[in-house]
């Protein structure tokens, strides 16, 4: 319960809720507006004891270590422009390697250059790859020939890649590609939600593989499908934690109060009274949600009841990220060329994919070593879960001596667990945001990774668009000229 409101409370023209890649971005957005001589009050409440949220970087032993997000995606140029704009352009690095493998019958098996969201954009290779078996390829051949779907309504990646490519393509290429960034099943996975391009493709095109090699030509000589293409994805140097420092260190410090919740929001005649943890009290004109789904659902229930219902029907899947540090002589040579493997439901694994963080980023291992990250979980995957930490790890290493051909003990584990932390966009999701935004009363906005995109891009996207509306529903308007970090 809330407490009366005394005068000595402070009052904040914004308060944040959450310090992750959303909230950061707001408040990002807000200082920006700040110094650029607007005179706006912002606060940004964290509940954990560090900025952040999913990104965390840490070293160990000369180990770079990411259990989060390890890079972001450049065609979403949001962060991109956000990471420029703190001035850490010069820390920016690629990939050093573009080749991934999937997991064909318990073996690695390259995946054939030129494959986009599971289409192949290059004749040759596809037909060359082992990764599908002739009935398979034909199959995804009437891709062609079939005409588009009419109905406009969603419809998940499992149905939609079923019916333009066939089962084999979604089981063994466009399943563990798509529905394994989202850690989704993709027979419940939205495709207007996660990959509306592709419904854009079929409209337009009749087809994927046409659409795809339309492109290409218009792209010209292939270069961005081929061998040695630029990678659309870039990270730091020195991880990603190196972006959430520049941004804490251009906040205004008396802006930030982390480690406090927010226990209880409630309306008031200037906005709305908000409870922390600490006993103490404060109001706020407008209020931004960054956090999950069911946290801000807990808080919603009895200001915007009918957006806190539909907010606890996001569902959460649960997941875990297992690093294995290696003597290089350890490693066999063909996974120091890789970036990572995946492995398809069907093969019934418990490690869902790798990613060979040392071979993929410069400066993830000592010399003479190898990092690489298991993943485990996901949404229908987390039988697995239930293990402890040890346990866990045994799991995950006998998985990778079966599939990556490693004997060897590790030198270095470390697990990160992620409880009910990956909302899950289920067919009809957009719908349900909608809803959501539709029935929020005036001065609250929810934002982040439960709603409108769970990449890193599309979180920062979120944010800083959440605080220039609050900026604007405040009467301050659009700054003149908004200055860099």
């Amino acid at each position: 319960m809330l407490r009366k409101q005394t005068m000595n409370e402070p009052m904040y023209d914004v308060v944040i809720i959450g310090g992750g890649m959303t909230g950061l971005a707001a408040a990002w957005r807000l200082e920006q507006a700040r110094r650029a001589g607007l005179p706006v009050r912002y606060l940004l409440v964290e509940a954990a004891p560090r900025l952040g949220g999913k990104i965390t970087t840490r070293t160990q032993d000369g180990f770079l270590i990411e259990h989060g997000p390890d890079s972001f995606l450049t065609t979403k140029p949001h962060l991109l422009t956000l990471v420029r704009a703190l001035g850490l352009e010069d820390e920016l690095i690629a990939p050093r390697t573009t080749r991934y493998y999937l997991v064909r019958h318990g073996r690695l098996v390259p995946a054939p250059e030129g494959i986009f969201l599971g289409v192949p954009t290059r004749f040759m290779p596809f037909l060359r790859s082992p990764v599908l078996s002739w009935p398979g390829k034909m199959r995804m051949g009437l891709d062609l020939f079939i005409p588009p779907r009419r109905d406009e309504a969603d419809e998940s990646v499992g149905d939609f890649v079923r019916r333009r490519l066939g089962r084999e393509a979604l089981e063994r290429l466009a399943g563990p590609l798509m529905a394994g960034i989202h850690s989704a099943d993709p027979d419940r996975l939205s495709l207007e939600a996660t990959f509306p391009q592709l419904r854009a493709m079929e409209r337009t095109h009749g087809s994927l593989i046409r659409a795809m090699w339309r492109a290409r030509r218009q792209r010209g000589s292939g270069r961005s499908a081929g061998r040695g293409h630029r990678s659309p994805f870039l990270t730091l140097r020195s991880g990603l934690g190196r972006l959430v420092d520049a941004l804490q260190d251009v906040l205004d410090p008396q802006a930030l109060n982390i480690g406090v919740a927010v226990s209880a929001v409630a309306s008031h005649q200037a906005g709305y009274t908000l409870a922390l943890s600490t006993g103490a009290t404060i109001t706020a004109k407008q209020v931004l949600f960054t956090t999950p789904p069911p946290a801000t659902a807990r808080l919603l229930q009895s200001i915007a009841p009918d957006a806190s219902q539909h907010l606890h029907r996001i569902r959460m899947a649960s997941s875990a990220s297992v690093v294995l540090g290696f003597r290089r002589e350890d490693v066999p040579h063909t996974l120091l060329d890789a970036s990572g493997a995946l492995v398809p439901r069907i093969e019934q694994q418990t490690v869902t994919g790798y990613t060979f963080a040392s071979s993929k980023f410069e400066g993830r291992a000592p010399d003479g070593y190898v990092l690489l990250r298991a993943f485990v979980g996901g949404d229908g995957r987390e039988a697995a879960l239930s293990l402890d930490d040890t346990a866990l790890v045994q799991q995950v290493l006998d998985d990778t001596r079966r599939l990556l051909g490693i004997q060897a003990q590790p030198v270095l584990t470390d697990v990160q667990r992620w409880e009910k932390a990956r909302p899950q966009y289920d067919v009809g999701h957009l719908d349900r945001v909608a809803t959501i935004e539709r029935t929020l009363p005036a001065g609250i906005a929810v934002v982040g990774s439960g709603m409108r995109g769970a990449g890193l891009p599309d979180c920062t996207r979120q944010g800083i668009e959440a605080a220039e509306k609050a900026l604007a529903a405040l009467g301050f308007g659009r700054p003149a000229e908004t200055p860099t970090a």
